[in-house]
């Protein structure tokens, strides 16, 4: 398999770096899509394979995996672990519906669950 980067993304861990990384998804010898991952953590890499029917199958899993580990550090818990600086970390299955993209209200106006 391929073992170059196809995306990543840098969340910050006590102000340093932690990067994910995710290889691009290929076929397998059984048929199934495989894309690999990892974790950088401070005290190692962590590395993860996840099966998919297709390559976004394969790779929407491999990011819900990685979010899993990343949530259930003690990092992220203590509330060290976050992506600018939020601890919304935008990646499946929360993607694109956490805090990052909630819209503030306008400034003077009622939110809508104080109405």
């Amino acid at each position: 398999m391929d073992q170059s980067i196809f995306v990543e993304r840098s969340f910050d861990l006590d102000g340093l770096p932690l990067v994910v990384r995710f290889q691009r998804p290929e076929k397998a010898p059984g048929g199934e899509f495989r894309c690999r991952w990892s974790i950088g953590w401070p005290d190692g890499e962590f590395r993860g394979d996840t099966p998919g029917e297709d390559g976004i199958q394969a790779l929407m899993l491999a990011m819900q995996s990685a979010h899993h580990e990343l949530l259930e550090s003690a990092g992220y818990k203590a509330g060290r672990l976050t992506l600018w600086g939020q601890a919304d970390l935008d990646l499946p299955p929360d993607w694109a519906t956490g805090p990052l993209y909630q819209m503030p209200p306008p400034p003077g106006s009622t939110p809508p669950d104080m109405a």
